[in-house]
């Protein structure tokens, strides 16, 4: 496959007239850091099935479109609304400009768009964006830096302890051409503090592309449990990559829930820097209709006595198709590294296929390191048993399928944040079962 170069498309045109706009407005360091991502996206281009880590998902026909820059407008989703009121709106990934604009109160964390931190915090944040801590190169994190403008900015002060979730809210509104949003967030918690932070994002029912990129960093003692609601419209396309760095005996606890999108793909890259760092990756996506969806992880022990742990769950019925890709890896001088990943697949439908791709690394000895995988169907017998107790095929297989899922579910500690995912599974599920006895019927 020919790779796809920037120029083929309005990237360009829509890159100069943001750089143009923000001139004299805008620090220039930003704008070198933007002039220096774009240059290395022409050179870059998008991932091709040619590369290793995408070579089940392929973005040629997101890269075919014509994106121009999403336009901010009115914010009406209120589907999250049993979560709370967001602290931060986005739309088309610009902030709405009456959330999130009051002072927090000292010794409480410090919430605001990353447009307004690059003006309240200009040393931290241009630290934290000018590294780049990626250390996967792809021309979706090299677009998401050139048109870097607006995203989340949380910061958890030292000793903190946040009381309560603080929700992120991105919707993508319909628009007449295909529109493009880059969200950049930053969350920083700093030595003893603990936090609770869920990026939702959802969208209409147009194309367009949410790029979004996460920078997390932990420091000595932190806790963070992390949350990505991905709920975005059927022809949408949803690329979203997060870097997480953990500092020593700091703890990690993420939750991926993948729902929407045309095509949805997830990295998420977790480095154990300091001695006693852990983490924890649950997932759960349910694909539907023609939907495609990619998890990428990858675990990284360079600190020893490291514990990290992944359960990721995928349920796919009519022609969906799901990617999982876990990878662990444990450096050469890490001693007590232990690490156990795990994989299973619910097929609901002929049609639907998963590959799945557990991976290990290991450079050192003193260790315990695991991986599994599973893909496959109802269990006839469990089906037969249920209809043995009157309970008819349909429904057999729908309390089966909420069982598969409410497993991993379970494992959300918050009793808030699981309700409101088991209920947006269990609505997927059943207009998912509805399709395909609809389809059956025809």
């Amino acid at each position: 496959m020919v790779q796809v170069r920037s120029s083929e498309h309005s990237f360009v045109s829509e890159f100069e007239a943001l750089q143009s706009r923000d001139q004299g407005s805008t620090p220039q360091w930003l704008q070198s850091l933007r002039h220096d991502a774009f240059r290395e996206f022409e050179s870059l281009g998008f991932p091709t099935t040619r590369d290793e880590d995408w070579k089940y998902t392929n973005v040629a026909p997101l890269a075919r479109q014509r994106f121009t820059l999403a336009q901010s407008g009115g914010y009406t989703d209120s589907s999250i609304s049993s979560l709370g009121t967001p602290r931060l709106r986005f739309v088309g990934g610009k902030s709405v400009p009456d959330v999130g604009s009051n002072e927090d109160p000292p010794g409480t964390a410090q919430v605001m768009s990353l447009a307004r931190a690059l003006g309240a915090s200009p040393h931290a944040t241009k630290a934290h964006l000018a590294a780049n801590p990626s250390h996967v190169a792809n021309g979706f994190i090299s677009l998401n830096r050139a048109f870097l403008e607006d995203g989340g900015y949380v910061r958890v002060p030292a000793g903190v302890d946040s009381s309560g979730p603080i929700l992120l809210s991105y919707l993508n509104v319909d628009a007449p051409t295909p529109s493009m949003a880059h969200p950049h967030n930053l969350i920083l918690v700093e030595k003893g503090a603990t936090a609770t932070v869920i990026e939702h994002y959802s969208g209409g029912s147009g194309v367009y592309l949410t790029n979004a990129v996460t920078n997390i960093v932990m420091e000595e003692g932190a806790k963070l449990s992390w949350y990505k609601i991905q709920q975005e419209g059927p022809e949408a396309y949803h690329v979203g990559t997060t870097n997480v760095r953990l500092g020593k005996d700091s703890a990690f606890t993420s939750f991926t829930l993948d729902l929407g999108a045309r095509i949805g793909r997830n990295d998420l890259s977790v480095t154990l820097e300091g001695e006693g760092a852990e983490c924890t990756m649950n997932g759960l996506y349910v694909a539907s209709g023609n939907s495609h969806i990619d998890n990428h992880t990858s675990v990284d022990h360079t600190g020893s006595f490291t514990p990290s742990r992944q359960l990721y769950k995928g349920v796919l019925t009519d022609n969906a198709r799901a990617v999982f890709n876990g990878k662990i890896i444990a450096r050469r001088g890490t001693h007590q590294v232990d690490a156990h990943q795990t994989n299973n697949n619910l097929l609901l439908s002929d049609h639907a296929m998963v590959d799945t791709k557990p991976q290990l690394e290991i450079f050192a000895d003193d260790l315990k390191c695991s991986h599994g995988a599973t893909v496959g169907q109802l269990d006839e017998e469990a089906v037969f048993y249920l209809a043995s107790r009157g309970v008819g095929p349909a429904e057999a297989s729908r309390i089966l399928t909420f069982g598969f899922a409410e497993a991993v579910l379970a494992l959300v500690p918050d009793t808030r944040i699981r309700s409101y995912m088991s209920s947006l599974v269990h609505e997927k599920l059943s207009l998912s079962s509805k399709s395909g006895a609809s389809e059956a019927g025809a």
